[in-house]
């Protein structure tokens, strides 16, 4: 019975996304809409894809030097094997179980532990947030305040850049309380002591190629709506794409919105209703944005895990895995 309430609320809650969707684009001058993805150039959706490989090329490294301070010694090309086959299942699956499954991937193929992996997991997704909180506040201080911005947002974002930078160069304040809690399991304890030690001592020589290695993958990202926006025949100016990303993509974090259906929408339109855009043309790049990074994980992903994944792990021990964990 709990299952089934918690999987009606799962479904209610992200249904949300959907509603803000419809009230987004209930308006569209949906015949104009559908000339523009007609007209559409998809040479360009198809370097749209390149630089997404890009993105997840950088990601890996980030991830890589993660791995290499926490003691998880993995090459580079299985580093990135695992990268892609996570977003492909994060695509794919309710939840967003991508993220998980490498801790699974790396704890079955290396002699390393469970703390080890998901703190090596927990500190690369931290990056993200790092960034994204960055970006996104300069993008509402400096963009977005052409319109007014609640007081609360800006709160909300200061709180997020703030805590993941505690994150990255303080580990104490999180890993003390989860050693103390901890105590009743001796092992466990040991585990996340030895942890917060490699932590300390490799955080300087981590932080400065992880923070480079992110803001480019970001600066790539944020990249794709500019060159959309181009084929269209209008223009974007690159910092408005910087804030729309970064913004976008922190609403995503709230769970109302599945692939960032609705809210990804909404700032689209909103930047460029600022810079005198139809709502058409900002959900057209919209749109194929989505399709270029959402599809692309699941295309990029599913050939990887295909081709060199699936012999090594199949989709059911994988999903057994993670809820089990």
């Amino acid at each position: 019975m709990r299952k089934s309430i918690r999987r009606i609320l799962f479904v209610l809650l992200h249904s949300l996304g959907f509603v803000l969707l419809y009230l987004v684009v209930r308006k569209l001058d949906w015949g104009h809409f559908f000339e523009l993805i007609k007209t559409f150039p998809w040479w360009s959706f198809g370097l749209g894809l390149a630089m997404l490989m890009l993105v997840y090329l950088l990601k890996s490294w980030r991830w890589y030097i993660i791995n290499k301070a926490f003691g998880i010694d993995i090459p580079f090309g299985t580093t990135l094997t695992f990268f892609l086959v996570s977003g492909f299942l994060s695509a794919i699956t309710p939840g967003r179980i991508g993220e998980f499954s490498k801790i699974f991937f790396i704890s079955r193929k290396y002699p390393v532990s469970y703390s080890q992996s998901t703190s090596s997991v927990f500190l690369d997704r931290i990056w993200d947030v790092l960034v994204l909180s960055l970006m996104g506040g300069a993008g509402i201080l400096f963009f977005f305040s052409r319109f007014q911005t609640g007081i609360a947002t800006i709160v909300i974002i200061l709180l997020l850049f703030a805590g993941s930078l505690l994150a990255v160069l303080v580990p104490s304040l999180f890993f003390r309380p989860a050693v103390f809690l901890t105590g009743r399991w001796p092992g466990l304890q040991n585990e996340l002591v030895v942890v917060e030690r490699l932590w300390k001592e490799n955080r300087t020589s981590f932080f400065i190629p992880a923070f480079i290695l992110t803001i480019l993958a970001f600066l790539v990202l944020a990249s794709i709506p500019v060159i959309f926006t181009t084929a269209t025949g209008t223009s974007l100016p690159y910092p408005a794409s910087v804030s729309a990303v970064a913004v976008s993509n922190m609403l995503s974090f709230i769970p109302v919105t599945v692939a960032g259906f609705g809210t990804r929408e909404y700032v689209f339109i909103k930047v460029w209703q600022v810079l005198g855009k139809s709502a058409e043309v900002a959900v057209t790049i919209s749109t194929v944005y989505f399709m270029a990074t959402y599809l692309g994980s699941i295309l990029i992903g599913g050939i990887i895990y295909l081709v060199r994944f699936r012999k090594h792990f199949s989709m059911k021990e994988i999903r057994k895995n993670i809820e089990a964990d």
